[in-house]
């Protein structure tokens, strides 16, 4: 008996994930502007929080081009827990 998932399930869970940060970064740029903190600080570390999600979303989706997404991930196998005749410790 084995346990199998697909690799796909890894995806939606990151998009889950991306979701998620997206709503807070839009609001913390909300909260940038409706309290009026334009300062240096402010928005360089804004500018550089947007930089880098921008570069790992560009760059996650350049390696994941050529992924097989149905792929099965096993994540039990009753075979693991066999001895090499077959029989069960």
């Amino acid at each position: 008996m084995s346990v199998a998932i697909p690799l796909y399930v890894f995806l939606f869970l990151f998009l889950i994930f991306f979701a998620i940060f997206l709503i807070f970064a839009l609001i913390d740029f909300y909260h940038v502007v409706m309290t009026a903190s334009f300062t240096i600080v402010s928005f360089t570390m804004s500018f550089f929080i947007l930089a880098l999600t921008v570069l790992t979303m560009y760059l996650t989706m350049s390696l994941l081009v050529d992924v097989n997404w149905t792929t099965a991930v096993i994540v039990f196998d009753s075979s693991w827990f066999t001895g090499p005749s077959g029989t069960s410790f």
